[in-house]
């Protein structure tokens, strides 16, 4: 059934500025929080479910897998019911299969509910991008809300273990996803009113084929990266899900070259920006995952702290995530995309190289804390630079896959990092066991972190190249076009001044 011509966002001015931006920032800040929700609750949940170890590291994964395996289709849906109605449907899942979780019975509901989780929320992510896009015109206001928009991720994962980790120690782990689905309810009765319609539907095809081959491999990767941990990376459930996942990858590839409508067209990952723009997306929440992971295990394994200590101590790592994004914007937009994103790099390997070698090694919790709050800046900083490179310039009519690729892009950076930084420790932990070391376990976290600086200081030289200004050939001849002025380093994000 064809969708009648939906209202211009211009013709609702109660539509736009600050109403709408807060409604959706709100709903995708509670799809992140899901991502680390169940950090500080699981031991909790363990113990009244009856939980072994998988089972918690599925329980996590489910919503992760889900979300991000279904964010190209979401992204399509958008386009072809219109973003408003796909985010309210979206939001109204997620709201629903949270509450599922806060009243579920046993494990089986656990994970089912977190499953739905997912996939609600890989319709709203996407949708709520090209909302976005429609709520704020071209230009300097787009890159302000777009740098702030890609705070969310790392705050979102931050906040999730602050609420986690108080309702935990009170209430009881139920109400953490009641919360969730409490507010996400009510942004869904918010939306009507102050969300505009957005882009009119486009009657493209589903690409169904493309949709299941992109969603068996990517959740067959992150199966695979998953079992990783308990399992080792030579074990039959590690390596068979990585080999089908790497197929599936390159069938879905071959598919999207075939296809009259791809879910994920060739040439939108052409642009050495743009791909270089989304491996920043990645880098900048995985290392926020792994760290957070991590040093719950040392604080609480090896320092004593409770898990309320341990979600205080990421209140000022949310504080410092809150501050850059009043300044993130008019920073991209000042200094350019490549400059922010290099900085911000390097800015993540010192907060890393604090945290691991005058932290952990010397177990100064002072050391840690500190190392902790300049990765918050940089890994925030990152993320919303790479937001703007990613999306800056995409054409209206792509703004949903352009959000769904990016929502990928930062889901995935979690699962693969925290299955190579605990495997990462869990080596040299037990190689310094071997040789009798007592504090052999802080040595493996310690070690993990190290690594992980040495990997963001080589990526500063590689940002700097990949995120240079494509270069477009001159035109032959004896004079160049007058129309066809060189386009400026950073014009996606650079606001201009009248003449």
């Amino acid at each position: 059934m064809d969708h009648p011509p939906q209202p211009a966002p211009a013709a609702a001015p109660q539509r736009t500025g600050w109403a709408p931006f807060a409604l959706l920032a709100s709903v995708q800040l509670l799809l992140n929080a899901s991502v680390s929700v169940t950090f500080a609750a699981g031991p909790a949940m363990a113990r009244e479910l009856g939980l072994g170890r998988i089972d918690l590291v599925l329980d996590s994964s489910a919503y992760g897998l889900a979300f991000s395996g279904l964010l190209l289709l979401g992204g399509r849906l958008a386009d072809r019911t219109g973003p408003r109605r796909l985010f309210c449907r979206g939001t109204a899942l997620f709201a629903a299969a949270s509450l599922a979780a806060a009243l579920a019975p046993a494990p089986p509901f656990v994970l089912g509910a977190r499953f739905l989780q997912g996939c609600g929320a890989a319709m709203a992510a996407p949708a709520a991008m090209a909302l976005l896009r429609a709520v704020h015109p071209e230009g300097p206001a787009r890159s302000a809300a777009l740098a702030r928009w890609g705070l969310l991720s790392s705050l979102g994962a931050a906040a999730g273990i602050v609420l986690s980790g108080l309702l935990t120690s009170w209430p009881g782990w139920r109400w953490s996803f009641g919360v969730l689905g409490a507010v996400a309810a009510a942004a869904l009765a918010l939306a009507p009113r102050f969300l505009p319609a957005g882009p009119a539907p486009v009657r493209v095809p589903p690409d169904l084929p493309g949709a299941v081959l992109g969603t068996l491999a990517l959740c067959s990767l992150g199966y695979g990266l998953v079992m990783a941990g308990p399992h080792g990376w030579t074990a039959a459930a590690v390596l068979g899900p990585l080999a089908l996942g790497a197929v599936l990858l390159a069938a879905f590839a071959a598919a999207q070259r075939r296809s009259p409508a791809p879910l994920l067209p060739p040439g939108f990952l052409a642009s050495r920006r743009r791909a270089t723009a989304l491996v920043c997306a990645l880098l900048g929440p995985a290392i926020g995952a792994s760290t957070a992971f991590l040093l719950a295990l040392w604080l609480q394994q090896e320092r004593g702290w409770t898990g309320l200590q341990n979600a205080l101590a990421f209140v000022p790592y949310s504080a410092v995530l809150l501050g850059v994004g009043f300044t993130a914007g008019r920073t991209v937009a000042r200094l350019g995309v490549r400059t922010v994103a290099a900085g911000a790099l390097a800015a993540v390997a010192a907060g890393l190289g604090l945290i691991g070698a005058a932290g952990l090694r010397t177990g100064s919790e002072a050391a840690v804390l500190a190392g902790l709050a300049v990765l918050a800046a940089g890994s925030g900083t990152l993320v919303s630079a790479a937001v703007v490179g990613a999306v800056g310039g995409v054409p209206d009519g792509q703004s949903a896959l352009a959000g769904a690729v990016v929502n990928t892009a930062i889901l995935a950076g979690p699962t693969a990092s925290l299955a190579l930084t605990t495997s990462a420790a869990e080596a040299r932990t037990a190689a310094l066991l071997a040789t009798g070391d007592p504090h052999a376990a802080t040595g493996g976290y310690a070690f993990a972190f190290e690594a992980a600086c040495a990997v963001f200081l080589l990526a500063v030289p590689w940002a700097l190249y990949g995120l240079r200004p494509d270069r477009r050939p001159r035109p032959a001849g004896p004079a160049p076009d007058a129309t066809a002025a060189p386009a400026p380093a950073e014009a996606p994000v650079r606001p201009t001044t009248p003449a």
